[in-house]
Parts: C-alpha cells; sequence; structure tokens
C-alpha cells in the first residue's frame, strides 16, 4: 500500500466531513476549530495542486458559514419550567384568619361515589402516584437529552485522521512507533502583531516602556489591548519607530509612515485575503511573487486576492532590493520587517510540525520550529544545506538554500509520520508461485522471481507460498512497524507432487496460476478474488509488453459514496502512472507525469456494480484498453501516450477505503 496515496486518501475524505459539517454546525467554536484543522491539512500535502486547490474551497465554506451565524441572532432555546412545591390537596382547609366563616363542604352525591367493588384510593395516594410520574419522566427525559448531546458531539467533533506517531522513548525494538495526536486548536481571532528583524542582538520598546532584548529577532504580541499603540526597535547598525491603532477585532492598521535610520521598513496589515502595505521606503516598487504589485503611494499600497498561501514579496528602491516571505495567519494581523544591511540573509524553514529539530549543514540549530515553521536571521551570504528532524517522521530529502544579502529564502519540508505497516519480500521463487498472507491472495510471482508485499499490518501472520503441481509451505512469521520480513532460497523453493496410483485429493479452492508452456511470461488466476481497499493495489506481474484481460466489479463502495472502478498501469510512484475511472456516467483516463495530470473524459453508462470486462494492451510507449458491459459490444476507451515506459511499471485497482471490488480470471500474456 502506497503510504502516501493513504494519507492523500484519508485527507480528502476529512476535507469532505469537514466541510458537509460546517453547513450544518451553528457553533463558531466549532468553526474555529475546523479552520485550524484545515490548516493543519493544507501544511501536510504542500505540493498537491487538486487537494490544495479542494482545501480553499472547504475553508472558503468554513469562513462563509461562521458570517452567517455572526450576522444572524441566536434563536433562543426552549426550556421546560417545572414548581418545586406543587400545590397540595387539602381535604379539609382550616378557617379563614379573619374570622370569617369557612366555605360549606361540598355535600356528596351518590353520582360521587365510587361503584361497589372499586378500592377507594385517599389523597395521599394519588400524591404518592403523581410525584413517582413526574420522577420517572425526568428520567428518561434527562437520558434521552444526554443521549443527543452524547451523538451531537460524536457527529459534530473534528476527527484527526491523520494522526501524528511518535516513536517510543523507552523502547529499544527498532522501527516501532507510538500514535500521538494533538487535539486541534482554536482559530485565534483577536489581532495580532509580528516583528521579524536582522538587528540581532536588538531591544523592543512598546509604548514607551523599558526595552527589552529581542529572541532572535522576532516577536509576536496577541493581546493586544484597543487603542494606539508605538514600538521602537534598536539594534547595532539602525533603529526604526511606528505607530498603530487596534479597534475590535480587525487588523491593527499603522498611523502614518514609520520612521527609520539605516534600515527598511515594511509593514502589511492583512485580514480576510487582503494587506496594506506601508515602508519608510517612499515610492518604491512592490511585486508579490515576482510580479509587479504597484508602487507605494503616500497612504501605502493596497493588497487584493492573497488567499490563504504564503507570498515572496519583494520591495525595491533604486537599487536596493529586500525579499520577504509573507507567512499566511488566520487572524488578523499586522507583519513588520525591520531588515537592515548586512552581507547576511535570512531563511524561512517551513516543516508544517512543531518541535522538528532544523539542522544547517549538519549542525543542530539552537531553536525548534514554531507554529510549524522558524526563521534563522543573520546567515552570511552562500549556499547552506537544510534538513530537519522529528521523532516518530520520516526524515524528508535535506535542500540546498541560495541565502543572497538582505533577502529572505523560504524551503519547505513535507514530513510524513512514520507508517504503522512492515514488509514482505519474496526473493528467488519460480514464476507463477502464488503468496497468501492469512489465506489472502497478497502476490503473484513475476519473471523476476520476486515480490513486494508492504501493506502488512504488524502482528503474527501465516505465509503460504502455493503452485500447481507443487507442495504447499507456510510459514508464521512476526511482522514489526518498518520491519522487513524477507524469504528466500529453501524457503521458497516447492518440492513436485509425487504421483501415487491412490487417487489423489480434490485441489483446494484457492485460485490457482497455471502458466502456459508455450509462453513463460504468461499468467492466469482462475476463479474470482475480493480485494479490499488499502489505495493502490498491485498484481506482480512480468514487466514486459502484453495484453491483461480480467472482469471486475464494485462490490462495496463508502457510504454515499457512487461506486467507481479503478484500474491503472505503468505505475512507477505515486508522481507517475496512467488511471483509468468508470463511474456509471464516463470513463476517465488520468496520466500523471512528474506529479502533474491531465485528464480525458468520454461517455461510459456501464454500471459498475455489474461484471465488466477488460482488455488492456501494454506497450513501451502507449496503453490501450477497452471496456465491456454485460450483454453490450466493446468501448474503445482510447491509446494512451506515455513518456515513460510502461511495461517497467506495476498493473492493479486503486481501491480507496474500505471499498471492495471483485475480480475475475485475471490474466496477463504476451501474444
Amino acid at each position: 500500500m502506497d503510504s502516501s496515496q493513504e494519507i492523500f486518501t484519508s485527507s480528502l475524505d476529512e476535507l469532505r466531513r469537514i466541510e458537509l459539517d460546517a453547513r450544518r454546525t451553528t457553533s463558531l467554536d466549532y468553526l474555529r476549530a475546523s479552520f485550524e484543522r484545515v490548516q493543519v491539512l493544507r501544511r501536510l500535502h504542500p505540493d498537491d495542486f487538486d487537494l490544495q486547490l479542494f482545501i480553499a474551497e472547504v475553508q472558503e465554506h468554513i469562513i462563509d458559514r461562521a458570517r452567517e451565524l455572526r450576522a444572524e441572532p441566536l434563536a433562543p432555546r426552549a426550556s421546560v419550567l417545572m414548581t418545586d412545591n406543587p400545590p397540595r390537596l387539602v381535604p379539609n382547609p382550616p378557617a379563614a384568619k379573619n374570622g370569617t366563616e369557612p366555605p360549606a363542604p361540598v355535600e356528596r352525591s351518590e353520582a360521587m361515589e365510587p361503584p361497589p367493588g372499586v378500592e377507594r384510593v385517599d389523597m395521599k395516594t394519588w400524591q404518592r402516584a403523581i410525584w413517582i410520574g413526574l420522577f420517572f419522566c425526568v428520567i428518561v427525559l434527562s437520558a434521552f437529552w444526554y443521549l443527543i448531546m452524547t451523538a451531537r458531539r460524536l457527529y459534530f467533533m473534528p476527527s484527526d485522521t491523520t494522526a501524528q506517531t511518535s516513536a517510543p522513548q523507552n523502547s529499544g525494538s527498532k522501527g516501532t512507533a507510538q500514535n500521538a495526536s494533538s487535539p486541534a486548536t482554536l482559530v485565534p481571532s483577536k489581532p495580532t502583531v509580528r516583528l521579524y528583524t536582522d538587528l540581532v542582538p536588538g531591544t523592543v520598546s512598546i509604548d514607551g516602556n523599558t526595552p527589552q532584548d529581542l529572541k532572535d529577532g522576532e516577536l509576536q504580541l496577541d493581546n493586544l489591548e484597543p487603542g494606539r499603540h508605538s514600538m521602537k526597535v534598536v539594534g547595532q547598525s539602525g533603529n526604526a519607530e511606528f505607530s498603530f491603532d487596534v479597534t475590535g477585532k480587525d487588523a491593527p492598521k499603522v498611523v502614518g509612515s514609520p520612521s527609520a535610520n539605516n534600515v527598511m521598513a515594511v509593514l502589511v496589515s492583512a485580514q480576510d485575503g487582503k494587506a496594506r502595505l506601508v515602508t519608510n521606503a517612499d515610492a518604491s516598487e512592490v511585486s508579490l511573487d515576482g510580479k509587479p504589485a504597484g508602487q507605494v503611494g503616500t497612504d501605502g499600497l493596497t493588497m487584493d486576492n492573497l488567499g490563504t498561501a504564503d507570498h515572496d514579496l519583494e520591495v525595491i528602491e533604486d537599487k536596493d532590493r529586500q525579499r520577504f516571505v509573507l507567512t499566511y495567519t488566520p487572524a488578523p494581523a499586522l507583519t513588520v520587517y525591520v531588515k537592515s544591511d548586512p552581507n547576511a540573509g535570512t531563511v524561512v524553514v517551513v516543516a508544517g510540525e512543531d518541535g522538528a529539530e532544523v539542522f544547517i549543514n549538519d549542525k543542530l540549530y539552537r531553536r525548534q520550529t514554531d507554529r510549524g515553521q522558524i526563521r534563522i536571521p543573520n546567515l552570511r551570504v552562500g549556499d547552506y544545506v537544510i534538513r530537519v528532524h522529528k521523532q516518530g517522521f520520516i526524515d524528508p530529502p535535506p535542500q540546498t538554500v541560495d541565502v543572497r544579502k538582505a533577502e529572505e529564502s523560504r524551503v519547505a519540508f513535507h514530513m510524513q509520520p512514520v507508517p504503522e505497516i512492515a514488509t514482505l519480500q519474496i526473493k528467488g521463487a519460480l514464476a507463477g508461485t502464488m503468496v497468501y498472507v492469512d489465506r489472502d491472495l497478497a502476490a503473484a510471482i513475476g519473471a523476476d522471481g520476486g515480490a513486494t508485499i508492504s501493506n502488512v499490518k504488524p502482528g503474527d501472520h501465516v505465509i503460504e507460498l502455493r503452485r500447481d503441481q507443487a507442495l504447499t509451505k507456510r510459514f508464521q512469521r512476526s511482522f514489526h512497524t518498518g520491519e522487513v520480513v524477507t524469504l528466500s532460497g529453501p524457503d521458497v523453493t516447492l518440492d513436485k507432487v509425487v504421483a501415487e496410483n491412490k487417487p489423489s485429493p480434490p485441489p483446494p479452492p484457492a485460485p490457482v496460476v497455471t502458466p502456459p508452456t508455450a509462453d513463460t511470461n504468461s499468467m492466469q488466476i482462475d476463479g474470482e478474488q475480493v480485494r479490499r481497499g488499502g489505495g493502490f493495489v498491485a498484481y506482480h506481474i512480468p514487466k514486459v509488453p502484453g495484453r491483461y484481460e480480467f472482469m471486475a466489479q464494485v462490490r462495496k463502495a463508502g457510504f454515499l459514496k457512487r461506486g467507481k472502478l479503478q484500474f491503472y498501469a505503468g505505475y512507477q510512484d505515486r508522481d507517475n502512472y496512467v488511471l483509468f475511472t468508470l463511474d456509471g456516467k464516463h470513463a476517465v483516463i488520468k496520466q500523471v507525469v512528474d506529479g502533474k495530470s491531465t485528464e480525458r473524459k468520454t461517455p461510459f453508462s456501464g454500471d459498475p456494480s455489474d461484471w465488466l470486462q477488460v482488455q488492456m494492451s501494454v506497450r513501451p510507449n502507449a496503453i490501450d484498453a477497452r471496456v465491456k458491459t454485460p450483454g453490450g459490444a466493446w468501448d474503445d476507451l482510447g491509446p494512451v501516450t506515455t513518456q515513460h515506459d510502461p511495461t517497467q511499471g506495476k498493473v492493479g485497482f486503486l481501491i480507496p477505503g474500505n471499498d471492495e471490488i471483485a475480480v475475475s480470471n485475471f490474466r496477463f500474456s504476451t501474444r
């Protein structure tokens, strides 16, 4: 199973659930928590364009729903009013205190008397029955209310399906990890001021108070009182001073222009995708992500449509160019950059995880990432190798960053949790040998004699090797997270069946592989197998040109989801493959080359829940496929020209989540 695809699929399902819950909820706190969770998913998949686009749509739904809730008054909740002291029945009321005669008792008539044989019930018995009934009523209503609130919490609670894993500190076993997930934090709604400067060492003074030392050139203020504030930054080579107003929940607004000496001060007040930039560099030109954004006037420069992504910001004054990394925050914020002009620059490391260690040229930096990133100022001009590490995560490849004078350089890493799976490898087996894990068909050995099953769950498993006209071998092995269990040599050598005069026992019901004698690369899996979800499920076949034939149908799809039959060819990794999708209305061919995908859609009305017959030819530079519905004619899906040789990739089915498909009579032939 491809762990990256699994993470991608689980993240997409979670986003759909968040979008659905956001439309139903009436809680702003829940919307804030959902917003923060969306940001975590955005940082987990920085390079996936399709997922980032969907994340942006979900985020807009959350923001629109929050605006609707703020604009509408909350409807009052109905309550049940009950008196503490219910009225009591008094059969013989006393005389009035003012001396008046008490009311005459009501004379009983024969109609008021109960019929003979009916037991008389006194007043105390009635009172006791009423109180018992009320007591049980309260118990039932309380239990019913508790069940409703519990169901609401379970339904509306934001789920963290991408739980982070961290390795145990006191365990000596290699490759093991424990699950550790942190609860989603609420999106801050108060105005924030963020200060970044390379005046290190330096001090900052707020509202004229005693100057305080800056910690590594950074300062963040989250609890600002309404009103006007001032800030002064002083370093050895220069200083800057500015004022700003804080009103309500809006982003702090800069008052006037900042004053500076031997430094460039750039202030960006941003909220809801819009920003206003002010700087002491008069009439300077500003570019955003390499595109001109305009000239700074006396009242600053307004920038729209910033969205929720980070941006490269460049301020140009004559020949002086200063580059910054404008990082996104959901809270209304004033971001302040105070840059001097030394022969040094700043590196912004974005890891997407808090508490990640940062190494510069293999030397551990003194601070760890905070809020998913860290700024490293005052690095001398030159090239540096940056890498990050966090326990319980796979170390991403190191990256080289070019630090330039008075500029900020950004380097981003995609950190993935250590998968809780193990791997089974088969080496040196004969072609046509079938590999079973816990009686489920897991792989078919190809011409290279090997197979890799990379989705084995940790624990004890029974492994069987079968081949036609050979004795079955059975093993029991223990698998640990991240461990690779290898079977080779005598373990994968199956003895031939010795013919005897007595009748042979009936063949096992499991599928068998019968390679034709005229074609050693051919393969056939008779019978029907049910394959379950797990992302890209591969068939291990010979890596030679040939034709694949099989019948398949969707047996089980996700809740409220339409079943899709998806099969692929030429799979090298998650960035290079060709995927065919039949959804009952269209046939979609998606080709992914070096992470970039293109799609072609044609009408196709075959129901994936019916048995569909597929023929697919794989050649060194193209893939042809056609599909036949029960009782229908063949529909050509058209050839797909490929840049990479698809014969060297894998063939199989894409089965998301807990979906199930049935596959019958899977065949491969070089003819």
